[in-house]
C-alpha cells in the first residue's frame, strides 16, 4: 500500500478547494444571478440560505434553458456536496462520473469551500508525488501504488518544478 506524506499540501479536496466563493440566495433573480456569472467570468455557483447552508447550485445552463424569475425557481436543489477530508481520487471519480463541474464542500453542514474539475487539473500540474526511496516522480491525484522505477511504494506530495 502506498503511504505519502504531505510536507504542508495534502491530496484532500480542503488542500486544494476555493475557499472565497461567489454565492447567491434562492431569491435572487435571474437577472442578477446572469450578471454575476457574467462579471466573474464563472460557470455556476452555490445557492446559500441565511445560514450559509447550501439550498441548491445554479449554473449557467439552468440560466439558458430554464423558465422562472428567481434563483429557486430555476437551480438544481438538494446538489451533491463533500466534505474537506475527502481524497481528491474520489471527488474526481464524483465530478467526472455525474459529469458536473463543481461541488460545494461543506462543514457541519454549511458552505466552506468549492472543488472544481479545474482545482484538480490545477493540483496536477502543480504538484508531483515522489518515491522516498530514489526520487522518481510522478504526476496525479493520488500516490501510485508503487514506484514505477524501483518498485517501493513510499512517497512524498512536492510541487512539480514549473513548466515540468
Amino acid at each position: 500500500m502506498a503511504r505519502s506524506s504531505a510536507d504542508g499540501v495534502g491530496a484532500t479536496v480542503g488542500a486544494v478547494m476555493t475557499r472565497a466563493v461567489i454565492t447567491t440566495s434562492p431569491d435572487a433573480t435571474i437577472e442578477e444571478v446572469a450578471e454575476i456569472l457574467s462579471r466573474h467570468h464563472i460557470t455556476g455557483m452555490p445557492v446559500v440560505d441565511d445560514h450559509q447552508r447550501v439550498a441548491g447550485v445554479v449554473s449557467e445552463m439552468d440560466v439558458v434553458t430554464k423558465s422562472g424569475r428567481l434563483v429557486k425557481d430555476i437551480m438544481t436543489a438538494e446538489p451533491a456536496t463533500v466534505g474537506e477530508e475527502l481524497p481528491l481520487h474520489e471527488v474526481a471519480d464524483l465530478l467526472m462520473g455525474r459529469r458536473i463541474r463543481r461541488l460545494p464542500v461543506v462543514r457541519h453542514g454549511k458552505l466552506v469551500g468549492l472543488i472544481s474539475r479545474t482545482d484538480l487539473v490545477l493540483f496536477f500540474a502543480r504538484h508531483q508525488w515522489a518515491c522516498s526511496a530514489c526520487g522518481a516522480t510522478q504526476r496525479g491525484l493520488q500516490p501510485p501504488a508503487a514506484c514505477p522505477a524501483c518498485g517501493r511504494g513510499e512517497f512524498t506530495l512536492e510541487t512539480a518544478p514549473h513548466g515540468m
